[in-house]
């Protein structure tokens, strides 16, 4: 029997992260909220880096060095049970920022993060965050306004997994990604995707070929394009409308 501290799928190369040069185009909407009187203290700290697809950000019970705040990629958030079976517990992309428990002091880390679509993000260590956060103003209420946001969207998951059926929860993941890669272009397999959904391959290429087929998506190789987002909403489940 595996054990949920060694999940067998999807285990990164070691030393794949890489810093890049900071452009100074913000897109993560925490950041580029801050006044610039505390986004300039914040600066010096923020490091660019480039996270691959596949990557564990963090490995859960470990302990979390830095918090991220994505730019490009989008991390979600896995839970493995014994059997080597995964679900995804949360998203985050630019939207927001990996590491929340971490600055409210929680030891370690409480899930699996893995990168679902590579890109970007701006990292910072976990001790000078918390010295920032710990001084309030915007900075702190931005946190824990997104704080209050991914528990709603735990919150919504956990009924959406357990009230709807895989096509809608399907659609509705799908137009998440979307929302937080900006792109309609989505490098995704199925296997990766029954994971995220904690469901088999089959069911999920079951209902890619009828999204496929009515021409809401396409997918080739290990990528996914999104042709109708009309049609992907009109066909996810009511949970999108209410995280959107």
């Amino acid at each position: 029997m595996a054990s949920i501290h060694e999940p067998l799928r999807l285990r990164p190369p070691q030393g794949t992260r890489q810093k890049f040069p900071f452009s100074g185009l913000l897109t993560n909407k925490v950041l580029s909220a801050l006044p610039g009187a505390e986004f300039a203290q914040l600066l010096p700290y923020l490091e660019p880096v480039n996270l691959r697809t596949g990557e564990y950000v963090y490995e859960l019970g470990q302990p979390v060095p830095f918090v991220y705040f994505p730019e490009t990629v989008v991390i979600s958030q896995m839970y493995f049970l014994e059997d080597g079976s995964s679900a995804g517990v949360s998203i985050v992309g630019n939207d927001g920022l990996l590491g929340l428990s971490a600055i409210f002091d929680a030891p370690t880390a409480r899930y699996w993060a893995l990168t679902t679509i590579g890109g970007t993000a701006l990292r910072i260590r976990l001790g000078e965050l918390k010295q920032e956060f710990r001084k309030g103003g915007a900075l702190q209420k931005l946190i824990l306004s997104y704080a209050d946001a991914r528990l709603m969207q735990l919150a919504q998951r956990s009924v959406c997994n357990t009230r709807h059926r895989l096509e809608e929860r399907l659609c509705t993941w799908l137009l998440m990604i979307q929302d937080r890669a900006h792109s309609s272009d989505l490098a995704l397999t199925h296997e990766s995707i029954s994971q995220h959904l904690g469901t088999r391959r089959a069911g999920v290429t079951n209902f890619c070929n009828v999204l496929r087929d009515n021409r809401v998506i396409s997918y080739h190789r290990a990528m996914i394009t999104i042709l109708d987002r009309n049609g992907l909403e009109a066909s996810a489940c009511e949970c999108y409308r209410r995280l959107k």
